[in-house]
């Protein structure tokens, strides 16, 4: 193809359709700029001319490389112009040009699917011919979510663009509202950190207590006890997460909440160090404690020991087991 100098300031970056062939999302444009800066343009864009504007010309490819241009004060570009191309064989070339120099991410993903849907692929076509070229599994499910994902706040989908929050968690999004996917997001994948199956525990348990408490999920999410959590400077990320998702489900069922109180009680009451740790299992869904001891040398080891020996002794460790039996 012939390329042509093209003056920037011709080509459409701003009407309401100067991203219909875009699939860019959360990449850095910063990268861009420096190689352009450092070696130059090394390929030419590709336009097409406008048909409701004369003398104007579309982006088809490289909408990053013009702005980089533009950004770096040059007034011409250099491009290729491909006329008589239909929609259908203008996406099919973005999507070649995009996939062969640098890949899509999973909003990216989401964008090629619902361009290609909105000039009338079917499913059929769009698992058959689309979907593996994007790596996702020819699954209509599968699709739907990645369509729904772009309903999600931007900066949501930018964290997902950038492997900040994984795909699953997104999804998990997707049945909330505005100002539901905010809070979780915020409390759960951002200032905290939950795995996948947490994440779903949590938010199934918030959405019971939406209703059993009548009150908004931000509302309760904004508990001082959740907060409290949240600002503890000794725990880390990871550790934060486990404790909401213990606190919310301790709300949902108030009887591990009561029986949460019992353990530590008779813990307490043992006086131990506080280098000696007892935990039950998590909600308590077994029938087990774990004690953790840590000492520097045999004198605290024997008291630590002794003070345990004495807790069996006198019935404490029988009183603690109870919990477990009225479970």
């Amino acid at each position: 193809m012939k390329i042509v100098p093209i003056l920037i300031s011709d080509i459409d970056l701003s009407s309401e359709e100067h991203d219909r062939y875009l699939f860019r999302c959360g990449r850095d444009s910063d990268i861009v700029k420096e190689s352009i800066r450092k070696v130059g343009l090394i390929h030419p864009v590709i336009l097409k001319n406008r048909r409701d504007a004369n003398g104007t010309y579309a982006v088809v490819c490289g909408y990053n490389r013009i702005r980089a241009c533009l950004e770096l004060g040059c007034e011409r570009i250099e491009a290729t112009i491909r006329d008589g191309l239909n929609e259908e064989e203008i996406l099919l070339l973005v999507l070649h040009d995009n996939m062969f120099s640098r890949g899509f991410n999973e909003i990216e993903k989401a964008i090629v699917l619902r361009k290609f849907l909105d000039i009338g692929y079917s499913y059929d076509r769009l698992m058959a011919e689309i979907a593996p070229l994007l790596e996702i599994p020819p699954n209509k499910k599968i699709i739907d979510k990645y369509i729904l994902i772009l309903e999600l706040d931007s900066v949501i989908k930018r964290s997902v663009a950038k492997n900040e929050l994984e795909l699953e968690k997104a999804f998990l999004l997707i049945s909330l509202d505005n100002a539901e996917r905010d809070i979780v997001y915020r409390f759960l994948f951002r200032e905290s950190i939950t795995n996948i199956n947490e994440a779903k525990e949590t938010i199934r348990n918030l959405l019971d207590l939406k209703l059993i408490k009548q009150l908004e999920m931000v509302e309760l999410l904004s508990l001082s006890e959740i907060t409290h959590i949240l600002s503890d400077s000794k725990s880390n990320k990871r550790q934060k997460g486990d404790k909401i998702c213990r606190l919310i489900k301790s709300m949902r069922y108030p009887s591990i909440r009561m029986n949460e109180d019992k353990f530590d009680e008779s813990c307490r009451a043992m006086r131990l160090d506080n280098d000696v740790r007892i935990n039950h299992s998590k909600y308590f869904e077994g029938d087990e404690i774990r004690i953790t001891l840590k000492v520097s040398n045999e004198e605290k080891l024997g008291n630590n020991l002794e003070r345990l020996l004495s807790n069996i002794r006198n019935g404490t460790f029988k009183k603690l087991f109870s919990i477990f039996k009225i479970i």
